[in-house]
């Protein structure tokens, strides 16, 4: 992944910014992302992404699917978002970035709705795999018993993990 251009957003540019996130998600969310004083630098990628890294940490992924928390927020706990839990069968194929299939599901936070951004874990570790985004409201998911049910958007396998790991 190859910087197109970076720069700095002034502070007027930021409460339009932090509007947007909230039509996505709540405003616990976008206090965990933006902390009260935020250095927010926006990261235009040659591929057409756009990145945001918060006081030099890279945070948000914005991609046509939304805004989309870096997954190494996830594996440290730094973000809460609703959750899927998967077996360890699914491990492999989740971290090599395919969809989450209902079969390999163990458990669904009933408060998903359709369109949301979940994070997806595995049963023994608690340890995030990947970010996705549900196809459907969690009691629609709990009545499938076969078929895709989340989409896989970003995994530790993905041009944005590696981009983030370059950029500390």
């Amino acid at each position: 992944m190859k910087i197109k251009h970076r720069h700095f957003i002034r502070k007027t540019e930021l409460k339009p910014l932090k509007d947007e996130i909230l039509k996505h998600y709540d405003q616990n969310f976008v206090d965990q992302i933006f902390p009260k004083k935020s250095n927010v630098e926006v990261i235009e990628t040659e591929a057409g992404d756009t990145l945001f890294a918060i006081n030099n940490v890279l945070k948000l992924w914005k991609s046509k699917e939304g805004y989309i928390p870096v997954l190494t927020l996830l594996l440290n706990n730094q973000v809460d978002l609703k959750t899927i839990v998967v077996d360890f069968g699914a491990i492999r194929y989740v971290a090599n970035g395919a969809d989450i299939m209902r079969p390999g599901i163990t458990k669904i936070d009933p408060s998903i709705k359709k369109g949301d951004i979940v994070r997806i874990i595995e049963e023994t570790k608690n340890r995030a795999l990947a970010v996705g985004k549900a196809l459907f409201d969690a009691p629609e998911m709990e009545t499938k018993s076969s078929g895709k049910v989340v989409k896989n958007l970003h995994t530790i396998q993905d041009s944005v993990w590696q981009f983030e790991k370059q950029f500390k």
